[in-house]
Order: C-alpha cells, then structure tokens, then sequence
C-alpha cells in the first residue's frame, strides 16, 4: 500500500512540474532587471527637455531610445534562452512561449503609452504605468510558475497603484520603478529558488522581505537624501543678492505679492503674455536660490524642506466653466494649489 501510494505522489509530482513548467532563467532576470532599472533611474539625464525642449522631438527621441534598449534586451533574452535550453536538452514551453510574447507587449505598451503622455498630459503617472506594466508580466509568468512569483506580481501591481493614490510624487515614483526592476526581479527570482516546495508561512515572509527591500529602499532613500536642507541661513529677499553665484536661502514673507503669467495660444484662446494675475503667499516661505534661480528646494514657515518634484506642492484645476455673464463669454475656474487637507481637517 505504502509502494502505491508513493508511485501516485511521485505522478502527481511529475504532473504537477508539468503545469508548472514555465521559469525565467537567471538571464532573463538580470536582463530585464538591469536594462529596465537603468532605463528607469537614468532615462532622463539622456533623454529631457533640456536636449530636446520641442515636444514633439522629445516624444520621438524616448520613443526611439525606449525602442532601441527594449527591443535589443527582448532579442538578446529570447537567443540566449533558447541557447540555454538546449544546452540543456529542454524544449521552451508553449506556455512560456506566449507569456514571453504577451511580455513583449506589455512592453510595447508602456513604450507607446509614454510617447502618447506627451501629447495627452498625464506624464506624472509614467512611472507608476511602468509599475503596474512590470507587475502584470511578473504575474502572468507566476500563473504558470510558483505561487511566489504569483504574489510577487500582485505586489508590485498594488505598489503602483497605492503610489498613485497616495500622492507620492515624481522622484518617488521614479526610484521605486527603477527599485522594483533593478532589485525586484533578480531578488524574486533568488527568493523563489529558496521557497520551492516551502509551506505558505515561509512564501509569504519571502513576500514581506520582497515588498520592505524593494518599497523601502528607494522610498527611504527619496525621503532622506533626495531633498538636501541648504545649509545658509535665510535672509529677506529684499536684502538678497540676486547676483550672487553659488546657493543662497531667501525669504518670502506673508503677504508678498507674487506675480503669476501664463502663456496660452491656441486656435481659439489667446492671452497676452504681459496679463496674469496677483496672488499673495498666505505664510511666509524660504526657496533655495542656486546662482540667483531658484533650484526647486522650499519650505513653508519653519516646517521641513521639500522639492516642487516630491509631490508635496501641487497645482489641481478641479473646475473649468465656460459662462456669459453680463453679455460677455467668462471662463471660470477653480484650482488648488498644494496638497489638500484630509476630510474634516480645519482650513
């Protein structure tokens, strides 16, 4: 009975291993981890505005370098796979043969989907696009591969999203992608060659280990170093040198008037560029000044120094209608700027 029972065992392992066939190679890992980790973190110290202050040939330039890295990192992944399994004697799935191309489109995806933000807006989400884009490939492979890399995928889904809906900002979101594919795919892949055939106690500590080192590095990181507190003393800004070289710190008090232009052309608006608005600042406010301009480093009161890109300081235009009042066409809108308060939180 005993000789039966380990004969059934021995099929349902080999049935199992069957359905369980498909696993990307170490190659595979490192690759996709690397090229998109750097694509990730470094993409705009190559491709900005800077270089290329048209938009429609900045759009065109990232869709050709995004084309051109992650093209040539598909067609390495895909001969080197098929070198190694046969030197290994092993035929590549079917399974992994679609998954593999249903991973190449949600490369595709993402590619197009930050060429199109340009013309489109939205260009904040990118990051978080890419998050998710990662999460589904990572999740389609676990279907048919163990439950870890399963719930690895579902957890890097839910880190873009809860990124998102959370207000994290730009240079957040930006070290946590290039976070989840430089350290998340080579790291599941070690964690999931540990936790092979682990009771589900052992898989989901792996998991927690996976979320702290790929989430709170670069969002540990985003918080201490990312946002440098100047070291000068703030002066007023009436006795600020705005000629000087190197940083300087600048204080605005309350109530300084602050002028606000905006330049719109269109088919059917225009406005001047000499019209704008002015607004006052309701607290005082410190700004870094580096060589007389403004270096994006600020703070309210004495409260801690934030940066206009950490998603701290934001500009939300929640109405725009269009009326006529008094027999004159009025547009109105209606626009926040800076973070809300929470529900029921004094104003």
């Amino acid at each position: 009975m005993s000789h039966a029972r380990l004969e059934l065992e021995s099929i349902q392992s080999m049935l199992y291993a069957g359905h369980r066939s498909v696993h990307l190679d170490r190659h595979s890992l490192l690759l996709m981890g690397g090229i998109g980790g750097l694509l990730a973190g470094f993409t705009e110290c190559v491709v900005n505005a800077q270089r290329f202050p048209n938009v429609t040939q900045h759009a065109v330039a990232l869709l050709v370098w995004l084309s051109v890295w992650l093209g040539g990192m598909c067609v390495a992944d895909h001969w080197l796979t098929r070198r190694a399994r046969a030197n290994r004697d092993e035929t590549l799935p079917f399974a992994q043969g679609q998954i593999t191309r249903a991973w190449w489109m949600l490369l595709a995806m993402g590619t197009l989907g930050s060429f199109a933000m340009f013309f489109y807006g939205g260009g904040a989400m990118i990051y978080a696009l890419w998050i998710v884009l990662l999460g589904l490939g990572i999740y389609l492979f676990g279907l048919f591969s163990r439950s870890l890399i399963e719930w690895i995928g579902v957890a890097t889904i839910l880190l873009g999203v809860t990124g998102l809906a959370a207000g994290l900002g730009y240079d957040a979101l930006h070290w946590l992608a290039a976070s989840c594919f430089a350290i998340g795919m080579p790291l599941a892949g070690w964690l999931d060659a540990r936790c092979i055939n682990a009771p589900w106690p052992r898989r989901a500590l792996a998991l927690v280990t996976w979320i702290a080192l790929v989430a709170g590095l670069p969002l540990g990181l985003a918080r201490q170093f990312l946002v440098v507190p100047p070291t000068a003393a703030p002066t007023l800004l009436a006795n600020a040198d705005m000629a000087a070289r190197g940083e300087r710190v600048v204080r605005l008090a309350a109530g300084t008037p602050v002028a606000f232009r905006l330049d719109l052309d269109g088919p059917v608006l225009q406005l001047l560029p000499n019209n704008g608005l002015t607004m006052s600042l309701s607290e005082p406010i410190d700004i870094v000044l580096r060589d007389g301009a403004p270096d994006g480093r600020y703070r309210a009161g004495d409260g801690e120094w934030h940066s206009i890109r950490d998603g701290s300081m934001d500009l939300r235009i929640d109405r725009l209608q269009a009326r006529i009042e008094q027999g004159e066409p009025i547009v109105r809108a209606h626009a926040v700027l800076g973070k809300q308060p929470p529900t029921g939180a004094a104003r």
